[in-house]
């Protein structure tokens, strides 16, 4: 099966209530539906306002270059928060200046903490997977390469006291 490894799409359908199968008992049931061209590297880019990814998610994003996700991030700044999924606190944190949304992701999920120092001492004391599978990047909002840094600036700034990230979260400054 190694040539169809992330690119075998099936159909199986659970018989009865039954919540642990043993797949083997059950292959004549299983349907091939589909043969990908191309291994699956990750879900297709969900729009601006769907963004809530694990660092591990979008390692995998980043690391296979998807286009779409690459297209729509790229020219765009933004403003996005950082939560916890087990603590529940928020980083908010903003991307501006000339290299855009694609290029802070691409810091985030190659340091996971992008050089902010609260997530750096969190990934320092709890380690790299605890990163990569607990803290969740969202996109609040984004705005074209030509939106000032200012206005960039004090959006973050404005949701950094809506959500208490300073107070909370792991918002220092």
């Amino acid at each position: 099966m190694g040539a169809f490894v992330k690119r075998l799409m099936v159909a199986f359908r659970l018989p009865g209530r039954a919540v642990r199968l043993n797949f083997e008992k059950h292959l004549d049931r299983i349907e091939v539906v589909s043969i990908l061209r191309q291994p699956y590297a990750a879900e297709p880019f969900p729009g601006h306002d769907q963004i809530n990814h694990t660092f591990g998610e979008l390692e995998v994003v980043v690391a296979q270059q998807r286009s779409d996700w690459h297209g729509a991030l790229q020219h765009m700044k933004g403003v996005y928060v950082i939560h916890d999924r087990l603590t529940g606190k928020p980083y908010v944190g903003s991307a501006c200046g000339d290299t855009g949304l694609w290029a802070r992701l691409g810091e985030y999920v190659t340091t996971l903490h992008g050089g902010d120092l609260a997530l750096r001492e969190l990934v320092d004391r709890e380690g790299r997977e605890y990163a990569r599978a607990n803290l969740r990047f969202a996109l609040l909002e984004f705005w074209s390469m030509r939106t000032s840094d200012e206005h960039v600036l004090a959006r973050e700034g404005y949701w950094k006291d809506v959500l208490l990230s300073r107070k909370f979260g792991y918002n220092k400054n």
